[in-house]
């Protein structure tokens, strides 16, 4: 398997680029031969289109046994049938949005039936029904349907009512049959305060608003920016995303958002100073770097910074960037070539995952035109990172001076 894939083009450019063949191609043969092509042209089609009928056939069967399942040990077995499904459309498609896609409806599908089975614990509740609604909700790459093989890192489980003892064994419960399913990483329900922030909404008031249950307020910003509700109560989970958006609002401009821009803009990238690789010079993985830690990260990270600065709605980080460029902060010949970018930077931590290889790349191990595409992705993440520099960090500096010293006058 090739460790990059080709440069990424949009459904318009591939169809105008398989007619602009097919007429030049048809121009050299005779009507005989030119039949035969669009015929053989037709089945192709036809195969291809026999492949999608199947692989959605397919993905809608294993969701569906998701929802029926009656126990618990039923989960592994389907999780093991829908990755083998999803890698097998990656390997013979190679679409990130696609995986992307099957992966996200997988692990909401995942999680419902898993608080179910949780409601059902005769130890909590006879009748299997919580005493209070609650809702689940989502950050980070489930957040922004961006979930892949690997497990997400942050949930937030909040009630309404004063039920907090049974919802601390809720808790603990939802987590021991996460890691039952292998969803968790390798600490297990040692990682329930880390993994899953569990508390009332007027917790989630105090946390959105400052209390320090979360020592790292920047990334409490980040957390909001990609916050998604994902099932329990549509009223909480409304009012949830609601609290952490006005919060996020009222952030912008100060100084804890200024915080967040310096860190996302000074996230390294993996391309030195003349335009190569930068790899590690000693340690394990001597000669190599990390394509996900010091190319995909920035990336996503400064497209979300971009849209929590201009108001945009929670979403993927390709519809941000669509988004971003409408709004005119990006012009479109950058926010093409991000989307390129993120196209080939998130192909390389999917062929990861299925591979089941360690996340460092030996950029020796690429061809001459891999590596130059590699060189051009970073060099349009550092691109973006310098904008988000010159355009806003200065201007919002001296905003920022103005105001403190307006306040003490």
């Amino acid at each position: 398997m090739a460790a990059i894939a080709g440069e990424y083009i949009s459904d318009a450019e591939l169809v105008a680029a398989a007619r602009k063949g097919l007429y030049s191609k048809s121009r050299l043969l005779s009507p005989d031969a030119a039949q035969a092509a669009i015929q053989d042209l037709k089945l192709w089609i036809g195969e291809e289109l026999a492949f999608e009928e199947s692989a959605s056939a397919s993905f809608g069967r294993i969701l569906s046994e998701l929802w029926h399942t009656e126990y618990l040990d039923q989960l592994p077995p389907l999780l093991n049938r829908f990755e083998r499904l999803a890698s097998a459309y990656f390997v013979r498609r190679g679409s990130v949005t696609a995986f992307h896609g099957f992966c996200s409806a997988w692990r909401e599908g995942m999680l419902r039936r898993i608080l179910l089975f949780a409601e059902e614990g005769p130890d909590l509740n006879d009748q299997g029904h919580p005493p209070a609604p609650y809702a689940l909700l989502a950050s980070g790459s489930v957040g922004r349907r961006e979930q892949t093989l690997e497990e997400a890192e942050r949930y937030f489980l909040i009630w309404t009512g004063g039920e907090a003892g049974y919802f601390e064994q809720f808790s603990y419960r939802v987590m021991a049959l996460l890691d039952q399913c292998g969803l968790i990483g390798k600490e297990g329900p040692a990682s329930l305060g880390r993994t899953l922030w569990r508390g009332s909404l007027d917790d989630w008031c105090n946390l959105v608003d400052g209390a320090p249950q979360l020592q790292d307020q920047s990334s409490r910003l980040e957390l909001l920016a990609d916050l998604r509700h994902l099932c329990g109560d549509e009223a909480i989970g409304r009012e949830t995303v609601r609290l952490g958006r006005l919060r996020l609002e009222r952030s912008r401009g100060n100084a804890e958002f200024l915080k967040l821009a310096r860190e996302v803009v000074a996230v390294p990238v993996a391309l030195g100073i003349l335009g190569g690789i930068r790899v590690d010079r000693s340690g394990e993985h001597s000669g190599c770097f990390n394509p996900e830690k010091t190319g995909l990260y920035p990336l996503v990270s400064a497209v979300r910074w971009l849209a929590a600065q201009h108001d945009l709605d929670p979403g993927p980080t390709l519809d941000r960037l669509a988004a971003l460029r409408s709004v005119g902060v990006l012009e479109e010949a950058l926010a093409e070539r991000l989307s390129a970018s993120y196209h080939l930077l998130a192909g390389l931590k999917i062929r990861r995952e299925i591979a089941l290889e360690h996340p460092y790349l030996n950029p020796a191990s690429l061809t001459d035109s891999e590596n130059q595409n590699l060189k051009k992705a970073l060099e349009t993440v550092r691109q973006l990172q310098r904008l988000i520099r010159r355009l806003y960090l200065g201007k919002a500096r001296k905003r920022l001076l103005a105001k403190m010293v307006s306040g003490e006058r």
